[in-house]
């Protein structure tokens, strides 16, 4: 805890929903679903649970208007607004996780109301997908814990009101500590199987001797050094057994801390702690190199990692030092602090003895002012990029489902009522179009090595340094929508303009850093026009004519640099044989006779009602029974890599709008294109896009995926049938037909009518 000794050894979302492990890329079960009650986890058994959660980050909590635990948990001051408050700001930034302390004489006090409140809390977290770490037991702080009215902070001093739980008291007696084993199991017997829950942290730094500073300066005794390591053991190794004769699901955990002689001399708490935590988790104030030794050093146990405390900014110990450390060794970061409140650490250690007449800067824990406003913004902009990043590389690399049957497709195609798996390897934004053939080509953004993407990082998501995407669009042709075959050598970045306007960039940049992203392709009547957009080495977009019937070069490139770079464009040709591109969220813009240019300044246009915007990505224009359909793409919760990747529409009578209300389309259809089969039925391509493997479908429409980027498309292409009509009172209806895919999860913030 950031509440530290001040001795030589001082100076730390499934989210899955029933603990899931996939199997053959689609079916998942409990990797703890008969767990030994009295034993250790296995190493495979904590890396199977480890490899199903994304970058865990979050901070220790408790909420602005709490001094300590039982001020958090008493009932005259549970402040469930407050947490509401605060646990909001928190998933907005990224955080999917949260330390939170509890407290033996909270529930003593007051056993059904003290798991009424935590019940509470734990729907307030879930809500903002925010799985907790639950402690039992905490060795800092004064040793004297009462109920009732705690204390008034110490003006400006750190910390000054936390207790310790248990109390010396109890700690001390080992005829005492055991009345602790009904505490420690009435609770986890309610929780055992609560996917809410993450993990269960047994005891925060034990034998924590606190050096006499209380806070407020207070002198009062806690045990001597070496008693309390002995009575905090012994508290300690009964705590495991009282919790693995229940046999949780979530795994168990106790952190090291202090300095690091852990590392090659543990005392027998750290010894203990190291070998029989299922998850290891250690404690660093320390800066990035010493915090990088810690590390590496515990990497030798073969076990997932979590820091549970860390960044105390004056002290070396910041989110930018520490933080792409942790996302790169697949560390869990557990930040002290959250919000200024009256825990008072927003100010140093030194303020025990030191006395402050104002705001430190920099603050040396905490995240939020008390009004929500980031202390640093550069800060929380760090967070949430690396919260949006899953780990590329798990402890195994996970297998990957094959397709449909030929006899499952063909069946489902016919009744038209689910969702088929019709082509293998890694893509996304997959398009399918029909060319003049009567052949449904199909292209996406997809990757240059394939083969050996299966064998390392089949899951990887294509974003930032680590992205498998290539510069290459591939196509592939199919008469049935089952048998695909390549059109070779069909389009690349050297097809384009870019590469003949800005030669030095594409000399400059390494060729395996070149992307290209979201092509379309879309038959002219004549030739194929081919569009997409591409983040280095030229930040830009093609759009490029086919010389001939088939959609391979030579390209011509007629508007040329004037396209400039638009996000996602894609091609809409109107009833009067115009055709206009439509890219971003959302601009439109006719284009000239030979695609030279625009006609005239680009449109801004979007949804009416509470959305004013689509989404962020992946907009297109369909005309359905008369109507102009307006498709755009965005997360279920409006905060990006968070939900579900979806797909809305909104209606207009003149392409340039005004268009009515965004209205669903179906879950998991993000970026996904409408199109028509050649018997008229409505279909909409899917594609895997999240930061953990695929959910099972069944029983999916009920399950909050705040968590985190969750998807139940497989790796490849999916295509999904959709119900298209309008009503008698002229409403164009689009929806999902699977149930898995029609139905508006708990997790959206946009309320549909079904």
């Amino acid at each position: 805890m950031n509440k530290r000794k001040v001795s030589s050894g001082f100076i730390i979302l499934l989210f899955l929903y029933g603990l899931v492990a996939c199997k053959n890329g689609k079916s998942q079960k409990s990797i703890t679903e008969n767990p030994s009650s009295a034993s250790q986890w296995t190493i495979e058994q904590a890396n199977d649970w480890y490899d199903q959660y994304p970058f865990l980050a979050g901070g220790n909590y408790v909420p602005a208007s709490a001094i300590n635990q039982l001020e958090m948990w008493q009932e005259e001051t549970f402040d469930p607004q407050q947490i509401d408050f605060e646990l909001r700001h928190a998933s907005e930034i990224g955080m999917n996780t949260m330390r939170v302390f509890l407290h033996d004489l909270a529930w003593k006090q007051d056993k059904e109301g003290f798991l009424t409140r935590v019940d509470r809390f734990l729907e307030i977290a879930d809500k903002h997908g925010i799985k907790p770490m639950i402690v039992f037991f905490d060795g800092v702080w004064n040793p004297y814990p009462k109920v009732g009215k705690q204390p008034e902070p110490t003006p400006r001093v750190h910390n000054s009101g936390w207790v310790q739980s248990p109390g010396r008291e109890i700690l001390e007696d080992s005829a005492k500590q055991d009345e602790l084993k009904t505490y420690v199991q009435s609770v986890i017997s309610r929780y055992k199987n609560d996917e809410r829950i993450l993990i269960w942290d047994m005891f925060n730094e034990p034998d924590n001797a606190n050096g006499g500073n209380f806070g407020g300066g207070s002198k009062a005794p806690d045990l001597p050094r070496k008693e309390k390591l002995d009575r905090a053991l012994e508290l300690l190794k009964k705590s495991f057994v009282w919790a693995r004769e229940i046999g949780p699901s979530q795994p168990l955990t106790v952190g090291v801390w202090g300095k690091a002689t852990w590392l090659e001399e543990p005392d027998a708490i750290e010894k203990f702690s190291l070998e029989n935590s299922d998850i290891i988790s250690f404690h660093s104030y320390q800066g990035p190199e010493e915090t990088e030794r810690m590390v590496e050093g515990l990497k030798r146990y073969n076990r997932p990692i979590m820091c549970t405390e860390y960044m105390a900014r004056s002290a070396g110990s910041t989110f930018q030092g520490i933080l792409p450390m942790f996302h790169k060794n697949r560390v869990a970061a557990y930040n002290w602090g959250l919000f200024d409140g009256k825990s008072q650490t927003i100010y140093p250690w030194k303020s025990w003895k030191e006395k402050f007449i104002a705001e430190p800067e920099p603050w040396f824990h905490d995240v939020f002012r008390k009004d929500g406003t980031p202390y640093d913004k550069e800060e929380t902009r760090l967070i949430k990029k690396l919260t949006a990043v899953p780990y590329t590389t798990l402890s195994k690399v996970p297998e990957v489902a094959e397709v449909d049957s030929r006899e499952t497709i063909e069946m489902g195609l016919k009744s038209h009522d689910k969702a088929l798996f019709i082509k293998t390897g890694w893509i996304r934004d997959p398009f399918i179009n029909i060319g003049p053939d009567g052949d449904f080509y199909l292209t996406g953004t997809t990757p240059l090595n394939e083969k050996e993407l299966v064998r390392t990082d089949p899951y990887n998501i294509g974003l930032n340094n680590i992205s498998c995407v290539g510069w290459k669009a591939y196509v592939w042709k199919s008469k049935d929508l089952i048998d695909w075959e390549p059109v070779e050598n069909a389009y690349s970045l050297k097809d384009g303009i870019w590469d003949d306007i800005k030669p030095e960039r594409f000399a400059e940049v390494e060729e395996r850093q070149w992307r290209l992203w979201a092509p379309e392709l879309h038959w002219l009547g004549d030739r194929w026009a081919i569009t997409h957009t591409s983040p280095t080495p030229v930040r830009a977009s093609n759009l490029s004519l086919s010389n001939g019937l088939e959609p391979v070069g030579p390209w011509e490139n007629p508007m040329g640099e004037n396209l400039g770079h638009k996000h996602d464009p894609s091609l809409f040709k109107d009833y009067d044989g115009s055709w206009w591109l439509v890219w971003g969220a959302t601009q439109i813009a006719r284009l000239k006779s030979g695609f030279s240019g625009f006609e005239g300044k680009p449109i801004k246009i979007g949804p009416s009602g509470q959305m004013k915007r689509m989404g962020h990505e992946g907009c297109l224009i369909k005309k359905i029974n008369g109507k102009y359909v307006l498709f755009g793409t965005g997360w279920s919760t409006g905060i990006g890599r968070r939900g579900t990747y979806n797909l809305y529409y909104a209606v207009a009578d003149k392409i340039t709008g005004p268009y009515g209300e965004r209205k669903f389309v179906g879950r998991f259809l993000g970026h996904g294109t409408p199109f028509k089969n050649k018997d008229g039925k409505w279909w909409c391509t899917a594609f895997y896009n999240a930061n953990v493997p695929p959910f099972e479908a069944e029983g999916i429409e009920t399950k909050n995926l705040i968590f985190t980027a969750a998807s139940i498309n497989q790796r490849g292409t999916t295509i999904v049938p959709l119900d298209v009509y309008t009503t008698d009172s002229g409403e164009l209806i689009i929806r999902a037909k699977d149930p898995a895919y029609g139905t508006p999860g708990p997790d959206e913030a946009q309320k549909f009518e079904l």
